[in-house]
């Protein structure tokens, strides 16, 4: 293994270092946007909807997502593996959070630090893939499969799919306009079935198939599935002023965070310190 100044984590290779540098600077920018949207809410433009999903986004960002990005970063830099797996998933909840903001958000002052979010966390996440040492993790599920992570993540992206196809369907073929409006549904379901629904079916299959590529997959996506499920389940307390209250949908967010939590507690005690 090199040292700290050239390789921020155990799995040594120079994608990983830029990957880490990128990540720091998503982290202040993060930050920065977050605190941007709680001290000026009125610089969105948006209708109400979209006000109420940014008025829980950038709290939780901050004080949630932030923190987890921040302390993976710490303890990656000085050399634990499970840390540079959490904080990839950081990446991917970052890309999949601001693409929100940059391709859903009516356009106003913050454009500029959305395209950066999204374009960093995604060479964030790129490099930090392929810098990992992916032969440290053969042994991880070979010696103790992980099938019941692998069926709650083929419940995790089936129940996503059936969702959205089947709201699709309804609007397609029936006329049914999905009750978050046509536009929110198909930047919705556009994102969940592309940058959720694809990756955690194929982390299901290769866990089951103890592959360790399912493995860095499902470590990702579960942390990105945590923190969002967190996210939705704040939506829905009164504090934050949503009129989300009473959502009946907090059951099975709150499921998918406890789920999500287990099965990521679970695959992240079979990667070595």
């Amino acid at each position: 293994m090199q040292t700290a100044k050239t390789d921020p984590g155990p799995m040594g290779h120079r994608a990983l270092g830029a990957s880490y540098r990128l990540s720091v600077l998503v982290a202040a920018l993060m930050a920065v946007q977050a605190l941007a949207g709680i001290l000026a809410p009125g610089l969105y433009r948006d209708e109400a909807f979209a006000l109420a999903a940014w008025r829980v986004n950038d709290p939780v960002t901050l004080l949630f997502a932030l923190p987890v990005l921040a302390l993976a970063l710490w303890f990656a830099r000085r050399g634990s593996e499970r840390a540079v797996l959490v904080w990839l998933g950081a990446m991917q909840f970052s890309l999949y959070n601001y693409a929100f903001y940059l391709f859903g958000a009516e356009v106003n002052v913050f454009f500029p630090l959305y395209v950066s979010l999204f374009t960093l966390s995604t060479a964030a996440l790129v490099f930090g893939l392929v810098g990992l040492d992916v032969r440290r993790l053969e042994t991880a599920l070979a010696a103790r499969p992980a099938r019941l992570v692998a069926a709650y993540l083929a419940f995790w992206a089936g129940i996503l799919a059936v969702a959205w196809i089947g709201q699709w369907a309804g609007l397609v073929f029936a006329g049914r306009i999905p009750e978050i409006g046509a536009e929110a549904f198909r930047l919705i379901a556009a994102l969940d079935l592309s940058l959720v629904v694809a990756p955690v079916a194929l982390a299901a299959a290769w866990v089951w198939k103890r592959r360790a590529w399912g493995l860095v997959i499902a470590v990702v996506m579960l942390v990105k599935g945590v923190l969002y499920s967190a996210l939705l389940s704040a939506a829905s307390l009164p504090l934050f002023g949503t009129g989300w209250g009473g959502d009946p949908l907090l059951p099975l967010w709150l499921v998918l965070l406890a789920g999500g939590a287990a099965s990521l507690v679970a695959l992240l005690a079979r990667v070595p310190e």
